[in-house]
């Protein structure tokens, strides 16, 4: 059987570890969210571009008036 000082060790490492793994996750996870962020953002500054070749593109054709 191991001595109680050994499960400690053993228990203290895994701890540690699963403190590594969260930590990681909680920067990848700020990460994924800063790129989603930005391209929120960067689709936010296309759009009036795109509405206005959209407006112009919708808009009827002036008819020459016949005299």
């Amino acid at each position: 059987m191991l001595p109680y000082t050994t499960f400690q060790d053993l228990g203290q490492v895994r701890l540690e570890e699963m403190h590594e793994q969260a930590r990681r996750a909680a920067l990848a996870k700020a990460a994924r969210r800063a790129r989603r962020a930005q391209r929120h953002q960067g689709a936010h500054r296309t759009l009036p571009v795109l509405a206005g070749l959209t407006r112009r593109s919708h808009r009827p054709a002036s008819t020459p008036e016949c005299a």
